[in-house]
């Protein structure tokens, strides 16, 4: 009975050395403001928590274990803890928009079946300016083309052109727009990728000789958009940091007079 006892607190002891609170702080990558409320869940233990209004979190993990670390407008992020991120106190993590640059957009309020946009767009009354256009009326070879477009050689079959409806359908229907924009994503996802490498504070260090707190809150007070920093060339984006930092050293001596 003894040795049973001995060998369960030999494994409770086991378990608390192996698995301990492991905390850090989450930041939004490049405005380096705290990001409360994010999502921190360990993969192996299922167990899961949220940071505060300071970025913080702590959880109950060990080493190996995989981190998801999520917030709705932002990309998700995966920690797995090596013993070397698991021994570092207060590790710092940086979540990056989902957003991208995308192109000008135009809106349409369309019907959402095909069906009903085909007769929408048949119903399509046009002013009388263009009945009065010279040549708007089909002529007869016009009317005859027509007639063999189902029945006879078609110029136009197997082109986009050969369903106009269904071309224009497949051009601004929700599900088309959708598709549009997912390729967009995917097309533009390397970018955010590279603004990591463009935009962190090891350049910033190097740049200004800040480190620490200090360096924190010049990040904060650079306050760059995720678009200007994904259109900067990285020339442009030391140029604007040094350009900021004289600006900075100038509103930390105006606080000291």
């Amino acid at each position: 009975m003894k040795k049973i006892w001995l060998l369960i607190i030999f494994w409770m002891a086991f378990l608390a050395a192996v698995c301990q609170n492991y905390s850090a702080k989450v930041y939004d990558g490049v405005t380096y403001i705290p990001v409360a409320g994010a999502h921190v869940y360990n993969t192996k233990t299922g167990k899961y928590v949220f940071t505060d209004k300071e970025g913080k979190f702590s959880i109950m993990a060990s080493v190996n274990d995989t981190l998801i670390i999520s917030k709705s407008i932002y990309r998700q992020l995966i920690v797995p803890l090596n013993s070397r991120q698991y021994s570092k106190k207060n590790e710092d993590y940086f979540l990056y928009y989902k957003a991208v640059i995308l192109k000008e957009v135009k809106v349409y309020a369309l019907n959402p079946s095909y069906e009903g946009f085909k007769r929408d767009l048949i119903g399509v009354k046009l002013p009388d300016a263009y009945r009065k256009i010279e040549g708007i009326e089909l002529s007869k070879e016009d009317k005859l083309n027509a007639e063999l477009a189902h029945s006879g050689p078609n110029v136009l079959r197997n082109t986009p052109l050969e369903h106009p409806i269904t071309m224009l359908y497949n051009m601004f229907s929700r599900k088309a727009k959708m598709q549009r924009l997912y390729n967009e994503l995917v097309e533009n996802e390397d970018e955010i990728d590279q603004l990591q490498m463009k935009y962190n504070r090891d350049l910033v260090h190097q740049i200004t000789g800040l480190e620490g707190d200090a360096l924190m809150e010049f990040m904060v007070f650079c306050r760059f958009s995720y678009y200007d920093l994904l259109r900067w060339t990285p020339q442009q984006v030391i140029i604007n940091i040094k350009n900021k930092y004289i600006e900075y050293q100038y509103y930390k001596a105006q606080q000291y007079e």
